[in-house]
Protein backbone atom coordinates (compact mmCIF):
# COMPACT_ATOMS: atom_id res chain seq x y z
CA UNK A 1 0.00 0.00 0.00
CA UNK A 2 2.88 2.54 0.82
CA UNK A 3 4.39 2.24 -2.44
CA UNK A 4 1.08 3.15 -4.20
CA UNK A 5 0.68 6.04 -1.68
CA UNK A 6 4.17 7.36 -2.17
CA UNK A 7 3.98 6.84 -6.28
CA UNK A 8 0.73 8.48 -6.30
CA UNK A 9 2.16 11.66 -4.05
CA UNK A 10 4.98 12.04 -6.54
CA UNK A 11 2.93 11.86 -9.26
CA UNK A 12 0.25 14.17 -7.85
CA UNK A 13 3.48 16.70 -7.07
CA UNK A 14 4.81 15.97 -10.56
CA UNK A 15 1.23 17.20 -11.86
CA UNK A 16 0.90 19.63 -9.54
CA UNK A 17 4.71 21.49 -10.80
CA UNK A 18 3.90 21.03 -14.42
CA UNK A 19 0.06 22.94 -13.60
CA UNK A 20 2.69 25.64 -11.88
CA UNK A 21 5.31 25.75 -14.76
CA UNK A 22 1.53 26.48 -17.07
CA UNK A 23 0.56 28.99 -14.77
CA UNK A 24 3.87 30.54 -15.34
CA UNK A 25 3.76 30.52 -19.29
CA UNK A 26 0.31 31.52 -18.94
CA UNK A 27 1.21 35.01 -16.91
CA UNK A 28 4.11 35.87 -19.56
CA UNK A 29 1.60 34.82 -22.60
CA UNK A 30 -0.55 38.14 -20.93
CA UNK A 31 2.44 40.18 -20.36
CA UNK A 32 2.87 39.74 -16.61
CA UNK A 33 5.49 39.17 -14.67
CA UNK A 34 5.28 35.51 -13.02
CA UNK A 35 5.14 35.61 -8.84
CA UNK A 36 6.26 32.42 -6.96
CA UNK A 37 5.13 32.02 -3.10
CA UNK A 38 5.81 29.88 -0.42
CA UNK A 39 2.23 29.74 0.80
CA UNK A 40 0.42 29.89 -2.97
CA UNK A 41 2.71 27.67 -4.82
CA UNK A 42 3.82 25.63 -2.56
CA UNK A 43 0.59 25.56 0.01
CA UNK A 44 -2.22 26.08 -2.17
CA UNK A 45 -0.68 24.04 -5.63
CA UNK A 46 1.80 21.47 -4.66
CA UNK A 47 0.97 20.44 -1.33
CA UNK A 48 -2.85 19.75 -2.73
CA UNK A 49 -1.61 17.90 -5.91
CA UNK A 50 0.56 15.90 -3.66
CA UNK A 51 -2.34 14.78 -1.43
CA UNK A 52 -4.71 14.09 -4.31
CA UNK A 53 -2.11 11.73 -5.84
CA UNK A 54 -1.47 9.80 -3.06
CA UNK A 55 -5.11 9.43 -2.11
CA UNK A 56 -5.52 8.30 -5.27
CA UNK A 57 -2.65 5.99 -5.16
CA UNK A 58 -4.32 4.63 -1.53
CA UNK A 59 -7.98 4.61 -3.24
CA UNK A 60 -6.09 2.31 -6.27
CA UNK A 61 -5.17 -0.07 -4.02
CA UNK A 62 -7.64 -0.84 -1.85
CA UNK A 63 -9.70 -0.73 -5.19
CA UNK A 64 -7.71 -3.75 -6.47
CA UNK A 65 -7.47 -5.30 -2.66
CA UNK A 66 -11.64 -5.00 -2.13
CA UNK A 67 -12.66 -8.24 -2.79
CA UNK A 68 -10.22 -10.11 -1.06
CA UNK A 69 -12.47 -11.86 2.34
CA UNK A 70 -10.24 -10.06 5.16
CA UNK A 71 -11.74 -6.39 4.21
CA UNK A 72 -14.92 -5.43 5.87
CA UNK A 73 -17.53 -5.23 4.02
CA UNK A 74 -18.11 -1.60 4.87
CA UNK A 75 -14.84 -0.84 4.02
CA UNK A 76 -15.20 -2.53 0.54
CA UNK A 77 -16.53 0.90 -1.45
CA UNK A 78 -15.16 3.28 1.40
CA UNK A 79 -12.03 3.95 -1.19
CA UNK A 80 -14.71 5.39 -4.11
CA UNK A 81 -14.79 8.87 -2.11
CA UNK A 82 -11.18 9.30 -3.74
CA UNK A 83 -13.21 10.50 -6.58
CA UNK A 84 -14.02 13.59 -4.64
CA UNK A 85 -9.72 14.49 -4.29
CA UNK A 86 -9.96 17.32 -7.05
CA UNK A 87 -11.51 19.25 -4.95
CA UNK A 88 -8.35 19.34 -2.80
CA UNK A 89 -7.18 21.87 -5.96
CA UNK A 90 -9.77 24.32 -4.65
CA UNK A 91 -9.75 23.51 -0.87
CA UNK A 92 -6.34 24.25 -0.42
CA UNK A 93 -6.03 28.24 -1.69
CA UNK A 94 -9.18 28.76 -0.10
CA UNK A 95 -7.71 27.93 3.44
CA UNK A 96 -4.47 28.69 3.02
CA UNK A 97 -4.37 32.11 0.60
CA UNK A 98 -5.27 35.45 2.66
CA UNK A 99 -8.49 37.14 1.12
CA UNK A 100 -9.23 34.59 -1.02
CA UNK A 101 -12.85 34.46 -1.45
CA UNK A 102 -12.95 38.60 -1.66
CA UNK A 103 -10.33 38.32 -4.23
CA UNK A 104 -12.37 36.05 -5.80
CA UNK A 105 -15.60 37.99 -5.80
CA UNK A 106 -13.57 40.97 -6.95
CA UNK A 107 -11.25 40.12 -10.07
CA UNK A 108 -11.69 36.59 -10.48
CA UNK A 109 -8.91 35.37 -9.60
CA UNK A 110 -8.68 32.04 -8.37
CA UNK A 111 -11.58 30.55 -10.54
CA UNK A 112 -9.10 28.63 -12.54
CA UNK A 113 -8.80 26.06 -9.05
CA UNK A 114 -12.67 25.93 -9.08
CA UNK A 115 -12.38 25.27 -12.71
CA UNK A 116 -9.70 22.73 -12.60
CA UNK A 117 -11.52 21.01 -9.55
CA UNK A 118 -14.52 20.70 -11.39
CA UNK A 119 -12.43 19.54 -14.32
CA UNK A 120 -10.62 16.59 -12.25
CA UNK A 121 -13.93 15.85 -10.49
CA UNK A 122 -16.14 15.47 -13.85
CA UNK A 123 -13.93 14.39 -15.93
CA UNK A 124 -12.38 11.35 -13.27
CA UNK A 125 -16.28 10.12 -12.96
CA UNK A 126 -16.90 10.21 -16.13
CA UNK A 127 -13.75 8.17 -17.04
CA UNK A 128 -14.54 5.56 -14.22
CA UNK A 129 -17.07 3.19 -15.39
CA UNK A 130 -18.67 4.06 -12.38
CA UNK A 131 -22.69 4.67 -12.03
CA UNK A 132 -25.02 5.75 -14.60
CA UNK A 133 -23.80 5.77 -18.28
CA UNK A 134 -25.78 9.22 -19.29
CA UNK A 135 -24.27 10.24 -15.96
CA UNK A 136 -20.67 9.48 -17.10
CA UNK A 137 -21.48 11.03 -20.27
CA UNK A 138 -22.90 14.54 -19.33
CA UNK A 139 -20.07 14.82 -16.82
CA UNK A 140 -17.26 13.75 -19.58
CA UNK A 141 -19.39 16.64 -21.64
CA UNK A 142 -19.23 19.25 -19.31
CA UNK A 143 -15.54 18.52 -18.03
CA UNK A 144 -14.01 18.17 -22.33
CA UNK A 145 -16.15 22.00 -22.73
CA UNK A 146 -14.58 23.63 -19.32
CA UNK A 147 -11.40 22.42 -20.79
CA UNK A 148 -11.77 23.61 -24.34
CA UNK A 149 -13.02 26.43 -23.38
CA UNK A 150 -10.25 27.41 -20.81
CA UNK A 151 -7.83 26.55 -24.00
CA UNK A 152 -9.63 28.26 -26.17
CA UNK A 153 -9.92 31.90 -24.67
CA UNK A 154 -6.34 32.06 -25.49
CA UNK A 155 -7.26 32.88 -28.69
CA UNK A 156 -9.58 35.76 -27.66
CA UNK A 157 -8.42 39.38 -27.90
CA UNK A 158 -10.74 42.00 -26.24
CA UNK A 159 -13.36 39.82 -26.79
CA UNK A 160 -12.62 38.81 -30.54
CA UNK A 161 -11.41 35.31 -31.65
CA UNK A 162 -8.02 35.85 -33.37
CA UNK A 163 -6.60 32.10 -34.46
CA UNK A 164 -3.42 34.08 -35.98
CA UNK A 165 -1.85 34.24 -32.00
CA UNK A 166 1.68 33.25 -31.13
CA UNK A 167 2.60 29.69 -30.99
CA UNK A 168 3.18 30.37 -27.53
CA UNK A 169 -0.10 30.36 -26.98
CA UNK A 170 -1.26 27.58 -28.89
CA UNK A 171 1.47 25.91 -27.36
CA UNK A 172 -0.01 27.06 -23.48
CA UNK A 173 -3.56 25.97 -24.40
CA UNK A 174 -2.48 22.20 -25.44
CA UNK A 175 -0.09 21.97 -22.59
CA UNK A 176 -3.75 22.53 -20.00
CA UNK A 177 -5.59 20.17 -22.30
CA UNK A 178 -3.03 17.67 -21.86
CA UNK A 179 -2.89 18.56 -17.61
CA UNK A 180 -6.72 17.69 -17.79
CA UNK A 181 -6.66 15.06 -19.61
CA UNK A 182 -3.61 13.70 -16.99
CA UNK A 183 -6.00 14.38 -14.26
CA UNK A 184 -9.05 12.82 -15.12
CA UNK A 185 -6.80 9.90 -15.85
CA UNK A 186 -5.38 9.76 -12.22
CA UNK A 187 -9.16 10.40 -11.00
CA UNK A 188 -10.21 7.85 -13.11
CA UNK A 189 -7.79 4.97 -12.18
CA UNK A 190 -9.25 3.42 -8.85
CA UNK A 191 -12.20 2.48 -10.96
CA UNK A 192 -10.56 1.03 -13.33
CA UNK A 193 -8.04 -0.68 -11.36
CA UNK A 194 -11.17 -2.48 -9.34
CA UNK A 195 -11.58 -5.93 -8.21
CA UNK A 196 -13.87 -7.44 -10.44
Amino acid sequence: MMRRVVAGAFLGLAWGAALRAWMTLLALEFGDRPQYTWLGTFGAILLPAALMGAVLGRATWAAETSAEPSVEVSARKRWRWAILSPLMMVLAPVVLMEDFIPTLLATGMGSGAIGVGLIGLMGGYALSGSGMSWLRWLSGLFALLLTLASGAGLFFVNGVADISQSAGKAFVALLFILLMALLNAGVGAPFRYRSK
